[in-house]
């Protein structure tokens, strides 16, 4: 990450800015997480926390970079769309003894344990309230 930032500082350095100010965060978190080196979950919390300050500010009309959003999502895996959600939540729905709500958190779990950042919590959440009732 610092390399790439380097490079861009003078070929692109709106770029080289977003890199920097996801570092900054990820070296941050790693500090106070027992003062080790950034990892690459430190960078993808960073570039989450990023994306939601720029919105934040963006909502409150309150000027922007809107290419922190595509740097900063290039540091995140794919989200699954909502086809690709019903198919790996009705895997896990099938398997179970019994479909009823009280699977609701097996379910979940089960999910987040597997596919944590490929997932959209509240499209998951609706698909598996609906194929377990």
């Amino acid at each position: 990450l610092r390399m790439d930032m380097m490079k861009m500082k003078k070929t692109d350095p709106e770029r080289s800015k977003v890199l920097q100010s996801v570092l900054n965060i990820a070296l941050s978190i790693a500090k106070e997480d027992g003062n080790r080196e950034a990892s690459e979950k430190d960078i993808m919390i960073a570039a989450k926390k990023e994306i939601k300050m720029t919105t934040q500010s963006k909502e409150s009309g309150a000027p922007y970079n809107p290419l922190t959003f595509e740097v900063c999502e290039s540091f995140l895996p794919k989200t699954m769309n909502e086809e690709e959600t019903i198919k790996v939540v009705k895997e896990i729905v099938d398997s179970l003894p019994e479909k009823s709500m009280k699977m609701m958190g097996k379910v979940m779990g089960t999910l987040k344990a597997k596919y944590a950042d490929a997932l959209d919590g509240g499209i998951t959440s609706k698909i598996v309230k609906q194929l377990l009732c």
